[in-house]
């Protein structure tokens, strides 16, 4: 299973309330008529841009790293996914199980690809075959794909395979025309048929796309979008203020309160379905003894992190999904809440004891550890609180500091002690995502934690289709894991994005998979 670090995953449910320690400004003026944007910003270069700044660099191809073609709503899939981060229609308008292998997918009457092409059956076969085809989609078991009629898509799973959907919403499943792939090899231009076409990408730098006039649904009010590429912070910061930009994504988190003060911006914070942790090394010493690794979680004071290091945006977490995202989330997990002295105790009982000095020992060795981690998303800052946190319980930390790829290299590959990641937990969006986390041969963490009796509930559930009946496997995996602790959870995680004061009917999407730009108006001055 492909590992994605980038925001694949936002998420905000609007119709919740948030909780107090999350600044979350939405602009959402429903029943506003629609605005052009020609004329309407005066600092873009020709006055019709929607400008983007962001960190990922696009790609022509959605099965290389062609995920922002989704988000500027350029690609459509058979299957969207809805602001509570369920799966819901798109290009079909609704499916049905007709046993436990097979789908049938009704396709959308009247649409178009961007060259005017029909879309029909034989068109959305074509592009999924070439999508189940990929390496993106390995672990996906269909069998077969088959056009029934004009209007009807036949999908058979080679074993009962309830995430389905889920894997139909992905960037991956988006349905191109089949002129788009005539060519043998690299998408050349990306026919779609969502309400912006591609208009042009410069390796590295941009993207663009231009308003789709003939497209099916909500017709946007902005003519044209221009993302950029734009890796430093900093710079899409200043970029932002001085109007080079409409929307600035992916800022840190220490940049809120500034930007908060700033008359002509508004902020964006919402949960997503994102956490960071610490998963373990459980064949191996110290923690392949359950009880130290139930110390180490209890030793993390998780509220002086998120206070000191993440400005009280991002919350304590406990388990893989959080409660205020998602109703797959165990709403009743043991909390290994901090509790120093329960931790030294348990590392007592663990043989580890602290006779002289600072640091435990057992044997005559010390209680040293390595974290390894990489250098986003405030993990070094994090790792450094671990250190001294884990130092007043006799636990010795070293810490390492990589790029992402040499992280997940070297855990993969060499025994080690722990590494501080963090990870989209609902990035398509099913609780099958727990089996990459957990499965002792599907995971995808390099833990290599092994309990027959989670196999047995994420295998059930993957083949069931009534909800319920799914959703109490996913709860109890989830109990079972919290209690053996192969990963520590520490922190949700927020998306911050600002955008000009200007931007109005902004509504952050739950996993990112659009950034909903049909939808978003500028205000006249």
């Amino acid at each position: 299973m492909t590992h994605e670090i980038d925001d694949i995953d936002a998420r905000i449910a609007t119709d919740r309330p948030t909780t107090p320690n999350r600044r979350t400004v939405l602009n959402t003026l429903a029943g506003t008529s629609a605005l052009a944007l020609a004329g309407c910003l005066s600092s873009a270069d020709d006055g019709t841009d929607f400008r983007i700044g962001g960190p990922w660099k696009p790609n022509r191809d959605p099965l290389d790293g062609g995920s922002l073609l989704r988000r500027l709503s350029i690609t459509e899939a058979l299957v969207g996914v809805d602001y509570d981060a369920d799966p819901e229609p798109g290009l079909a308008t609704d499916w049905e199980r007709i046993d436990d292998r097979q789908w049938q997918f009704d396709l959308r009457e009247d649409v178009t690809f961007h060259d005017g092409e029909p879309v029909d059956a034989a068109a959305a076969v074509d592009s999924l075959r070439r999508t189940a085809d990929s390496a993106a989609f390995a672990d996906v078991p269909i069998a077969r794909l088959e056009a029934d009629d004009a209007s009807t898509v036949i999908v058979e799973t080679e074993t009962p395979f309830a995430p389905l959907l889920a894997h139909l919403s992905r960037n991956e499943a988006v349905i191109l025309s089949p002129e788009t792939l005539e060519t043998d090899g690299a998408i050349e231009t990306p026919v779609s048929t969502g309400p912006f076409v591609f208009e042009g990408l410069e390796t590295g730098a941009e993207l663009r796309a231009s308003r789709n006039d003939d497209y099916y649904g909500q017709s946007p009010s902005i003519e044209s979008v221009r993302y950029e590429v734009v890796e430093d912070d900093q710079t899409r910061r200043v970029k932002l203020e001085n109007g080079e930009l409409e929307m600035a994504r992916i800022l840190p988190i220490e940049m809120v309160e500034p930007l908060e003060s700033e008359p002509g911006l508004e902020v964006y914070t919402p949960e997503i379905p994102r956490i960071r942790f610490l998963t373990f090394d459980i064949q191996s010493p110290p923690f392949d003894d359950e009880r130290v690794r139930r110390a180490v979680s209890q030793a993390v004071d998780r509220e002086a992190i998120t206070e000191s290091i993440l400005g009280g945006i991002d919350d304590p977490a406990v388990g893989p999904f959080s409660p205020e995202i998602t109703a797959w989330a165990n709403p009743d997990l043991e909390d290994h809440r901090y509790d120093p002295d329960q931790a030294r105790e348990l590392l007592s009982e663990a043989g580890w004891a602290l006779e002289s000095g600072d640091v435990r020992t057992r044997d005559g060795e010390e209680l040293t550890i390595e974290i390894v981690t990489f250098d986003a998303r405030s993990l070094p800052l994090i790792a450094e609180v671990l250190q001294d946190q884990l130092a007043t319980v006799g636990v010795d930390v070293d810490l390492t500091t990589t790029e992402y790829s040499s992280m997940v290299d070297r855990v993969g590959q060499e025994s080690f002690d722990a590494y501080l990641t963090s990870w989209g937990t609902l990035w398509y969006p099913d609780p099958d995502r727990l089996s990459d986390m957990f499965h002792s041969s599907g995971a995808t963490l390099h833990h290599g934690y092994a309990n027959d009796r989670v196999d047995e509930l994420l295998e059930e559930a993957r083949e069931l289709d009534d909800r319920e009946e799914r959703r109490v496997r996913y709860h109890e995996v989830q109990s079972i894991v919290v209690r053996e602790v192969p990963i520590s959870v520490l922190t949700s995680y927020t998306n911050v994005v600002a955008a000009s004061a200007e931007v109005s009917n902004y509504r952050p999407h739950p996993t990112e998979s659009r950034y909903g730009l049909e939808q978003v108006e500028i205000d006249a001055e």
